[in-house]
């Protein structure tokens, strides 16, 4: 028991120490908390911040794709308007070019007729150029205008 004694002292001692370091304490530890709290506004308030300017940027970012997507698509669409055109017109002049072989092909074989039977060939040859002239023509013509049409 006698060993008890001077811990039994020392524990009164740091008990009765301790009466005025809990409420210096317990303001520290309040201070701490508000500052805490603070921060903790601050970083999300920082953070909010930094939010809004990460969304405002990708907004921005997305008008420029936009934009840069319409433009490449009228781009696009203008070269693919040309490609049409081209192509008809490429077209236009082989449909030519085999009416006017079939026409040659047609008139030499007229040439191994006489008379009214010869005039009746040659007729006729000159009439199936002029019927594929005027199909390859509307051909050409309906795909210029689906040409014009695609711009």
């Amino acid at each position: 028991m006698i060993r008890l004694i001077p811990i039994v002292a020392l524990a009164t001692f740091m008990l009765a120490g301790c009466d005025t370091a809990p409420s210096e304490s317990s303001k520290d530890a309040q201070k701490t908390r508000e500052v805490a709290i603070q921060d903790a506004n601050a970083a999300r308030q920082d953070a909010s911040q930094t939010k809004s300017k990460a969304n405002e940027k990708v907004a921005t970012a997305k008008e420029v794709y936009a934009e840069s997507m319409a433009s490449a698509q009228v781009k696009l669409t203008a070269a693919e308007s040309e490609a049409m055109i081209a192509k008809a017109k490429a077209d236009f002049d082989v449909a030519l070019t085999k009416a006017k072989g079939r026409h040659n092909i047609a008139l030499n074989k007229c040439d191994s007729l006489n008379g009214v039977d010869k005039t009746a060939c040659v007729s006729a040859a000159d009439a199936t150029l002029a019927s594929d002239q005027v199909d390859a023509t509307t051909e050409r013509d309906a795909s210029i205008m689906d040409a014009e049409h695609h711009k």
